[in-house]
């Protein structure tokens, strides 16, 4: 199944110069321009509260979900690239020998996870950038789609763990709390 999905993916690739260009610029560049999207995202919500349990929650998210899982995985298990075990020349070579999971797929779906911590329609913009980088990821030979599916869940993963340390009526004022305050000092 993983290699029939690469080898459908992949074989869109030198059909066309425009669809080559959107897969390499949205595999190896997107990532920056979600990275920027988020940050700005976040600093525009006013609440400083709600502020800092967002900053807070992704980066304890990418801490459990990149920094440590996805550390532990590799460690573990060093997949090869589709490239490499195919022998081809991808567009760009990665960084990472290990290809399970996808460093960008973790980090990415973790940043738009969090993302719904501010509204769901963020969120599931994030979410779509997310796997379409993933895609072209795959499109262009540097991941297998398990390896983007992996980063997915491994992302999850660390956003459940953040959600359960850091909940959100630890960090945001309600508003009756806020009335009760008001009240109680009057």
């Amino acid at each position: 199944m993983d290699l029939k999905l690469f080898q459908l993916l992949h074989g869109l690739m030198g059909r066309s110069s425009v669809v080559d260009w959107f897969a390499i610029f949205t595999a190896k560049y997107l990532p920056y321009a979600l990275a920027l999207a988020a940050i700005i995202v976040i600093f525009r919500n006013k609440n400083w509260r709600h502020k800092m349990w967002v900053l807070l929650t992704l980066t304890f998210s990418l801490l459990v979900s990149y920094g440590f899982l996805s550390t532990i995985i590799h460690y573990f298990y060093n997949r090869p690239r589709p490239f490499t075990l195919l022998q081809f020349t991808p567009p760009f070579i990665p960084d990472t020998v290990s290809a399970f999971p996808s460093n960008h797929a973790t980090i990415f779906f973790t940043i738009a996870y969090v993302m719904f911590l501010i509204n769901k329609k963020t969120g599931y913009w994030f979410l779509g950038l997310a796997l379409l980088n993933g895609v072209a990821r795959v499109m262009v030979g540097v991941h297998w789609p398990f390896d983007i599916s992996g980063g997915a869940v491994v992302a999850l993963i660390g956003f459940l763990v953040a959600q359960k340390i850091f909940p959100e009526h630890d960090f945001i004022e309600t508003s009756t709390e806020s009335k009760e305050v008001t009240t109680n000092n009057d």
